[in-house]
């Protein structure tokens, strides 16, 4: 997609995956297929007969028997053959995985793929999905940025790996928050709805553990001026006395009247959270509630990415 500079704003910075794993596991495969030939080669050597069996105790007192030494060379070769095929594919697997770049702009992101230049504004961003995978995920930490459009389009996706991604994922979350709740505001003082996706708390758990992260079943939560949907029941705004921020339990609970909650979900189930979370702060004061939430406080419970958190851990 061609963009011109008055449309993308102002050059932030540009994010590139590092290449010294791939390569060095590239290397590393094609040295055990060296010697994997090699041992081949041994074949053709004077001192090796056809004589045999030949026992082989392993480390653990395992005893290995083979036909002959020929048959030793070829099982040895074998292995290290299927030893290279695993680092070479391995290598080919990280180059595809780090193949990504990504160019932060004032009012949008783009990802480069080769000669293939993909910008997303900011304001267009409906989903904007940060989670948890890897050795990592149990504790909640935030190690993936996904993002797109709306539910017709895949996510693009971005990992740990990439360099810099604590700083991504910190420039992302402000601009598109400041770019995208204008927006969302304008569409709600015009009498529109905005809708939000959430997964439920039991799909964030065992998505932490397994599975493929952006493909998601999400719940809708609908804002209006008025009233909040939440699977298919409606709750006045007036009725509303507060979001609650829990970073023990990373749940982020929305009261309604006398204390009763109207929708509970972990931090990291909701896309869009900041968007979400500002959207209700400024409906909420905007009328003279009781409640009220403040943004920042949502970086405590998405822990990557925030200076303050970053600063107290150290």
């Amino acid at each position: 997609m061609q963009t011109t500079p008055a449309a993308t704003g102002k050059h932030i910075k540009t994010f590139k995956h590092g290449k010294m794993l791939p390569l060095l596991t590239g290397l590393f495969g094609l040295v055990l297929l060296a010697v994997a030939v090699l041992v081949l080669y041994l074949q053709i050597a004077p001192f090796i007969t056809n004589t045999g069996p030949i026992s082989v105790q392993t480390s653990r007192g395992l005893d290995i028997t083979f036909a002959s030494q020929s048959m030793m060379l070829y099982a040895t070769a074998a292995l290290l053959a299927a030893l290279a095929a695993s680092m070479l594919g391995l290598a080919l697997w990280q180059r595809n995985l780090r193949r990504a770049s990504y160019e932060v702009y004032e009012h949008g992101i783009t990802q480069v793929i080769g000669g293939q230049r993909d910008y997303t504004p900011f304001t267009e961003i409906q989903d904007l999905y940060l989670f948890s995978s890897g050795q990592t995920a149990l504790s909640g930490l935030i190690t993936n940025l996904a993002y797109r459009r709306d539910a017709t389009e895949p996510f693009k996706r971005v990992t740990m790996h990439l360099k810099g991604f604590l700083g991504l994922v910190q420039w992302v979350r402000e601009l598109y928050l400041r770019e995208r709740l204008p927006v969302v505001m304008q569409t709600l003082e015009a009498g529109g709805a905005v809708t939000f996706s959430y997964l439920s708390s039991g799909q964030v758990w065992g998505r932490r553990i397994g599975g493929n992260f952006p493909s998601v079943t999400t719940e809708s939560i609908v804002v209006t001026r008025e009233y909040l949907e939440v699977e298919g029941h409606k709750v006045s705004m007036a009725s509303l006395r507060g979001v609650d921020l829990n970073a023990w339990s990373e749940k982020v609970v929305i009261k309604g009247a006398v204390g009763k909650t109207v929708f509970a979900a972990l931090a990291t189930g909701i896309m869009s959270h900041d968007l979400l979370l500002a959207t209700l702060a400024g409906l909420l004061r905007a009328g003279q509630l009781q409640g009220e939430v403040s943004t920042g406080k949502v970086a405590e419970l998405l822990r990557y990415g925030d200076p303050e958190w970053q600063k107290a851990i150290k």
